[in-house]
């Protein structure tokens, strides 16, 4: 199961509402500073709420972006 801590160097988390479709980066490093680096992403999954619509959401994306000396470039679309 990956941790915050895992993802921290390589890649971002997207939250993706599924009923307004509004798609957000998650902060990771204000994640690990609130929840703690070993907080596991499935845990984050059940607190998150769409601040446009307020609905909850369970939709998380792990997008690998590489090292940051090496990042790739990537914009998430639906």
């Amino acid at each position: 199961m990956q941790t915050l801590s895992d993802l921290i160097d390589s890649f971002h988390l997207h939250a993706i509402c599924e009923d307004c479709q509004r798609n957000t980066q998650l902060d990771i490093n204000a994640l690990i500073k609130k929840l703690g680096g070993q907080t596991k992403v499935k845990q984050i999954r059940s607190k998150l709420r769409c601040s446009v619509c307020k609905s909850h959401t369970e939709d998380i994306r792990v997008v690998y972006v590489g090292a940051e000396n090496k990042r790739a470039i990537f914009q998430y679309r639906r």
